[in-house]
């Protein structure tokens, strides 16, 4: 929405735009019975319902109570067409991102300002107001330079409200940002110290902490990396000005100093130990005849730089020596010459191999840190059948590392978090539609893979046992192997009794004897039947049913701003405490569940996730107890 110029709002009249950001735009207003020019914000990522108007009437009202030399002041407010708007002080003298754009400021002009910027913003806090959006534009200057906090507030107005379009606002500035808010964390006065601690970064190194990425690895970056430290990048800064400003920026909002104006203290001391470049000392040699022997000048001593001023010069800061040349009557044998030549060689030749050796030392030292350190994986067992479990265990990973587990040919992902020593121990499921043969399973984190191991796959084993009651086909004799005829004798049937088709046989006490070469005189008597009755016949009882499958999770689709589908696999009905993780964020929400053997269920996506962007913002799984679902993107 734009406002016409010579458009009221209360006693001010519209003049012409000053500038456009992601809140709204500002516009140069004239107060006429005041005669006093003022700056107009039309917040339009506000949305115009009741809530809305509460909410924006009771922050305005907090924000105009401050009164401080380096904040602000807001004259009025109200609301144009459903729009709510700020009348403010107008500051002719531009922005200290202006200011800042020429590279490294000196000391004295970088502390002068962040003193007046940590006095307003310690004021805001004592009243309990957070800026959470602290950066070079919005400190304005004074034509004295004085610095002057913009914008107290309009970040939680655009977070505690609802937002007609997400186009072009955020709620923070990332370069500046604080790692609680990029995770959507709680945001207190130590997130305004830590942008603080940024904007001193970047005024005495000319460039913000995280530079050269994107959007989204620049978010990355404040939750997991350290950034360069000053001195790496300005030299002359030195080892106190890195310690003071790096506490500023710790990832831990309790780390930080207490208080913004803390935080300027100590880094005005740290640069009592530093030196500004040109004021080192300097030595000038310069080759004048000279009559003194040459003992004299070894001889003399150099005395503390504290020498007073000789005639109008000062000899602390410049040292002026006479090359002292041979006195004419000095004469020096070839043989006394050439004795320190060579001991200065060999010297310098013991000074490089010692140098030599000791390099070797560190790099052999390094290569076996490194090896030591390196992650490894180990399979519990290394042989399984489909379908079976396998126990992963990691170690030397990175403490509270967030990775996946990688079973390939055909990839299969299973996400992990390496606990506080750098281990974890996780169960795997083995999909019944791999393939058998040998699978390469990995773990990986940060866009690669560190450590893997083989693991063996089999074809699952399907055990055969006999049942109770069961009984041979009709007319075969059971014994413990097959009979073998006799070459060249036909079989004769045997003499065993027949058993009724259902029965169980069980082998006489008088085996049948092998049938003679010769023939008998007289037929053999057949061998009387067992005494032992035959058991009676039981019923087969049924197959048992088929195993209930084990039950488990799949996250199908993640909306940052949207809904979230997960599907329950033989699960039962109740509730269900689901746990979505991504990176170090971790939200939990309830749902309810049907049982089934595939169940949907579609819920809100609590706040807080990013949009997937590999390998700077990692994917996301969910939890459900002991129950882990694959990795998927998160998307817009």
């Amino acid at each position: 929405m734009s406002i016409q110029p010579g458009t009221k709002l209360g006693p001010y009249e519209v003049q012409d735009v000053l500038g456009q950001g992601a809140m709204g735009v500002v516009y140069r207003a004239y107060h006429a019975q005041l005669e006093r020019t003022g700056a107009v914000k039309v917040l339009q990522g506000i949305a115009p319902d009741v809530d809305s108007t509460a909410r924006f009437r009771h922050e305005a009202q907090a924000i105009a109570q401050m009164r401080h030399p380096n904040i602000l002041n807001v004259f009025d407010f109200g609301e144009f067409e459903g729009t709510p708007y700020m009348i403010i002080e107008y500051v002719p003298g531009g922005s200290l991102a202006s200011r800042m754009k020429n590279g490294p400021m000196a000391i004295a002009d970088a502390l002068a300002y962040l003193r007046g910027i940590a006095a307003g913003l310690d004021y805001a806090h004592s009243m309990g107001i957070v800026h959470r959006d602290v950066k070079p534009a919005n400190v304005l200057l004074e034509k004295d330079g004085t610095p002057v906090i913009a914008d107290f507030g309009l970040v939680k107005l655009m977070q505690s409200t609802s937002l007609r379009s997400m186009t072009g606002v955020t709620t923070g500035t990332p370069a500046y940002m604080a790692p609680e808010q990029v995770t959507g964390s709680h945001a207190g006065p130590a997130a305004d110290r830590y942008s603080l601690a940024t904007i001193a970064y970047e005024m005495l190194t000319g460039v913000i902490p995280f530079d050269g990425g994107g959007l989204m690895e620049v978010l990355y970056a404040q939750v997991h990396r350290d950034p360069p430290t000053p001195s790496s990048r300005r030299p002359e800064l030195g080892t106190d000005v890195d310690a003071v400003v790096m506490r500023g920026m710790a990832k831990d909002p309790n780390a930080r100093w207490e208080t913004c104006e803390a935080f300027v203290d100590a880094l005005e001391k740290a640069f009592g130990h530093v030196t500004e470049p040109g004021l080192a000392r300097t030595a000038v040699m310069s080759p004048v005849s000279s009559t003194v022997p040459l003992v004299a000048p070894l001889a003399s001593t150099v005395k503390s730089p504290a020498v007073p001023h000789t005639n109008g010069v000062n000899a602390g800061a410049t040292v002026a020596m006479a090359y002292p040349a041979p006195a004419p009557e000095a004469t020096v044998s070839p043989t006394l010459a050439a004795q320190p030549v060579a001991n200065k060689k060999k010297s310098r030749r013991r000074l490089f191999s010692l140098g030599a050796a000791a390099v070797l030392v560190v790099l052999l030292i390094g290569a076996f840190a490194v090896c030591a350190a390196r992650p490894s994986v180990s399979l519990s067992p290394s042989t399984v059948a489909a379908g079976e479990s396998v126990l992963v265990t990691g170690t030397r990973v990175p403490a509270n590392q967030v990775g996946e587990i990688q079973l390939h040919s055909t990839i299969h992902t299973y996400p992990f978090r390496a606990g506080p020593n750098g281990g974890f121990t996780q169960s795997i499921l083995i999909p019944r539609s791999i393939g058998t043969g040998d699978h390469t399973v990995q773990i990986c984190w940060a866009s690669s893979c560190h450590a893997s191991a083989t693991l063996h796959v089999i074809a699952p084993v399907a055990l055969v046992t006999d049942l109770p009651g069961a009984s041979p086909a009709p007319g075969v004799t059971p014994s413990s192997g097959t009979p073998t005829p006799t070459p060249g004798v036909s079989q004769q049937p045997t003499s065993a009794p027949t058993h009724d088709p259902g029965t169980t046989p069980r082998p006489t006490s008088y085996p049948t004897p092998p049938p003679s070469q010769k023939p008998a005189p007289s037929p053999s008597p057949s061998p009387r039947p067992s005494p032992i009755p035959s058991p009676i016949p039981s019923p087969t009882p049924p197959p048992p049913p088929p195993p209930t499958p084990a039950p488990f999770i799949s996250l199908d689709s993640i909306s940052s701003l949207g809904n979230t589908t997960m599907t329950f696999h033989y699960f039962y009905a109740g509730s269900a405490t689901i746990t979505i993780h991504q990176g170090g964020t971790t939200k939990m929400i309830v749902v309810a569940v049907a049982a089934g053997s595939s169940t949907r269920v579609t819920f809100k996506t609590p706040s807080g996730f990013l949009v997937t962007a590999l390998p700077l913002t990692p994917q996301a799984f969910a939890t459900v107890g002991s129950l882990t679902s694959n990795s998927a993107n998160v998307t817009l």
